[in-house]
C-alpha cells in the first residue's frame, strides 16, 4: 500500500436504505485491524455532504485521502463541496452503497466487493481522471457539478415520486432498488406532459415543441442500470444529450420496451440525441429536475452543460473503454 497517513470518511449512513452501515462496519474493521488512522463524518441532513467535503479539501495535506461511502448522491454532494473549495482539484476516493450505484455502474466497479475495492484505493500511487459534467445555471450564473445526469421532464417525475415513495424503502431493503424507480416510471407515464425546448449545440439550434424525456448524461445509466443512452462513456469528454418526444398508446410501450431491454430505443424516429463536449438547453415551462438522482424541483431551466473532468482514487483503466 501507498503511504497514507489518514482517511477522512465521509459517510451516508442513510444510503441504499441504510446498507450503507454494513459496508461501513467492513471498511472500519479493515482500517483499524491494518492500523490506517481515519476519521469518520456522517452526513445528517441534506446538504452535509458538500459542507464536510469543501472543509476537508481546504484542510487537507498530501498524504491524506478523502473516502466516499454512500450513493451517488453522496458522491455528488462530495464533488461539489471540493469543487467550491480552496483546493478544487482535490481527488475522491468512492465506496458505493447506494440503491441506484448508477455512477459506479458506468464505470464498471459497482460488482466489486467494498473491501476489494478498498484495497486496490489505497494500493494507487495515481489518480485517475474521469469525465464528470458541469452545469451553468443561466439565469443566476451558479454552478454545479453533476457525475450521472441531469433530467427535465418524465425522469425527473419519476425520481420525485420514486423519492417520495413507500415502496422505495420497502424494496431498497430487499435489494430491488430499481424496481421502485421502474414502477414511478409507470405512474409518469399518465401525468407527464410534452414541453418546448430548445438546444444549442456547435453553431446548430434545434427546437423540440413537445419535449418528454430530456436527459443530459456523463454515461449510460440513470435510475439505477436503466441504460437511457448505451453510447455515452465517461471517458470520451463528450456529454451526451437524449430527447424523446411525447407519444402515446401502443408507440410508447414499444419505445420502453427497448430503453429497458436492448437499447435500440436511440434509432427511434421519436428520439434524437447527441454527444458534444458542450450544449446549452433552454427550457420554456416549469418542469421538474433531478441531477444524481436528486431534486432539482420544478421551474423553467436554463443551462449551459460543459464535459469536464476530475481526479479519482479508482481503479480503472480508461483505456478498456
Amino acid at each position: 500500500m501507498s503511504k497514507i497517513t489518514k482517511l477522512e470518511v465521509i459517510f451516508n449512513k442513510r444510503a441504499g436504505n441504510g446498507q450503507s452501515k454494513s459496508t461501513w462496519k467492513l471498511i472500519a474493521k479493515f482500517l483499524e485491524k491494518n492500523q490506517i488512522p481515519f476519521e469518520l463524518h456522517s452526513t445528517k441532513s441534506d446538504g452535509d455532504g458538500v459542507r464536510i467535503a469543501k472543509e476537508l479539501a481546504d484542510n487537507l495535506n498530501d498524504t491524506e485521502r478523502i473516502l466516499v461511502i454512500g450513493g451517488d448522491g453522496t458522491l455528488n454532494q462530495s464533488l461539489n463541496g471540493v469543487k467550491i473549495s480552496s483546493r478544487p482539484e482535490t481527488t475522491l476516493a468512492y465506496i458505493p452503497s447506494g440503491s441506484g450505484n448508477d455512477f459506479s455502474r458506468g464505470i464498471k466497479i459497482k460488482k466489486q466487493k467494498p473491501l476489494v475495492l478498498l484495497q486496490k484505493i489505497l494500493a494507487m500511487n495515481e489518480p485517475v481522471m474521469i469525465d464528470v459534467a458541469k452545469a451553468t445555471n443561466l439565469k443566476n450564473d451558479k454552478t454545479k457539478y453533476f457525475v450521472n445526469n441531469i433530467g427535465m421532464g418524465f425522469d425527473a417525475s419519476a425520481v420525485y415520486y420514486t423519492n417520495h415513495s413507500k415502496r422505495k424503502d420497502i424494496l431498497n431493503t430487499l435489494k430491488l432498488g430499481t424496481l421502485a424507480y421502474v414502477s414511478s416510471l409507470i405512474k409518469v407515464i399518465k401525468l407527464q406532459s410534452g414541453f418546448p425546448i430548445d438546444v444549442i449545440y456547435g453553431d446548430k439550434k434545434k427546437h423540440f415543441e413537445n419535449a418528454y424525456i430530456v436527459t443530459a448524461t456523463n454515461h449510460p445509466y440513470f435510475g439505477g442500470g436503466i441504460a437511457i443512452d448505451p453510447k455515452a462513456q465517461s471517458f470520451d469528454h463528450r456529454l451526451d444529450l437524449v430527447v424523446v418526444n411525447k407519444i402515446t398508446g401502443k408507440t410508447f410501450i414499444k419505445l420502453f420496451t427497448k430503453l429497458l431491454t436492448d437499447g435500440s430505443h436511440l434509432d427511434d424516429e421519436n428520439v434524437w440525441y447527441i454527444q458534444e463536449p458542450e450544449f446549452t438547453i433552454l427550457d420554456h415551462l416549469p418542469e421538474q429536475g433531478q441531477m444524481d438522482g436528486e431534486e432539482l424541483g420544478e421551474h423553467e431551466f436554463e443551462i449551459h452543460f460543459q464535459s469536464t473532468e476530475h481526479a479519482f482514487w479508482l481503479p480503472i483503466n480508461s483505456n478498456d473503454y
